[in-house]
This record gives C-alpha cells, sequence and structure tokens, in this order.
C-alpha cells in the first residue's frame, strides 16, 4: 500500500525526465561518453560492488523491514473488513451443518441403492 502511495504523479516524471535530459545533452560530448562506456566495460566486478554499495547506502530495505511493512498494510487493510455479527456467524454455521446432513443422507440413499443395484445384476 505505501509503495503505490510513495509513486509521482505523471507530470511530474516527465518534468524531472526533461530536467536531467537537459543538464546530459549540455554537458556531456560523445567523446566522453564513449570513454565512460569503456571504462564501466573494462571493470564489470568493479561497477558491480559500486551498485551494491550504493544499494546499501540507500537505505533499500531488508527481509525483515520488507516483512514489518507487509505487517503493517495486513492490519491496515484488516481494519476495512466487516466482521459478521455473532448472530450472522451462527445462523451461517447452522445453515452450513443442516446442508452436509442433508448432502450425506443424499450420497448415502443413492450408495445405498447402487450397491443393491450392484448386487441384484451380479447374482
Amino acid at each position: 500500500m505505501s509503495r503505490l502511495l510513495k509513486k509521482k504523479p505523471v507530470g511530474e516524471k516527465k518534468k524531472q525526465r526533461d530536467a536531467s535530459s537537459n543538464d546530459t545533452d549540455s554537458t556531456v560530448s560523445s567523446a566522453n561518453f564513449s570513454s565512460a562506456k569503456s571504462a564501466t566495460v573494462a571493470s564489470p566486478l568493479k561497477a558491480k560492488l559500486e551498485k551494491s554499495l550504493t544499494d546499501t547506502k540507500t537505505g533499500e530495505p531488508n527481509f525483515f523491514q520488507k516483512a514489518m511493512e507487509f505487517l503493517r498494510e495486513v492490519k491496515v487493510e484488516l481494519k476495512k473488513v466487516t466482521w459478521p455479527t455473532r448472530k450472522q456467524t451462527t445462523g451461517t454455521t447452522i445453515v452450513v451443518i443442516v446442508f452436509v446432513f442433508v448432502v450425506a443422507a443424499f450420497l448415502g440413499l443413492f450408495d445405498l441403492g447402487l450397491s443393491k443395484l450392484v448386487q441384484v445384476v451380479l447374482t
């Protein structure tokens, strides 16, 4: 739930993208770009290490933080549930029990009838 709230509106994303593209167009030349690209390709392990270090610095939540966030969201969602009253629960339970007995009786009689039919055919 909180991940949905953290999303920026589409207009702000577009503004940020336009601003970043204008900055990079004016400051980065093609020669600088190709040399930066070759340096990255030359040391993929260094790039992976730098990425892992930046991930820990950015504060990406670990397993326990994600679990706690999930439980908080579950608590919020459970508060939105309309719980049945005791009378509704009792009534529904009685209906289910009666229905189970009716189906059991029907299947029992059907099974008894088929078993008698099989005995008559085989004897």
